[in-house]
């Protein structure tokens, strides 16, 4: 039983083998979708930054004068760092 077993094996791979490329069962084509391209600007009034968790860890935002706010908040959502009323930090360089 086995070697018969043996000889349809091989005889089934080679047939296989021999149609394949004559397209015996016709596929239909498949194109990839349109890269669709990020936008150069993005805007918003505010950004907010999220952990894993889904906690906020920090935002970007606008102050009323006009001048952009980092804040950083800690796991419990106290705030830990903000950039706002503090005074900027220049370069060395401009220094």
């Amino acid at each position: 039983m086995k070697p018969l077993s043996v000889t349809f094996s091989i005889a089934a791979g080679l047939l296989g083998g021999t149609i394949a490329p004559y397209n015996i069962f016709r596929a239909t084509s498949v194109h990839a979708q349109a890269q669709v391209l990020a936008p150069k600007m993005l805007e918003a009034g505010a950004f907010r930054l999220v952990n894993e968790a889904g906690h906020m860890a920090g935002t970007i935002t606008i102050n009323a004068a006009g001048s952009g706010v980092i804040t950083m908040f800690d796991a419990d959502g106290k705030v830990i760092f903000t950039s706002d009323n503090k005074p900027i930090i220049k370069p060395a360089a401009e220094r």
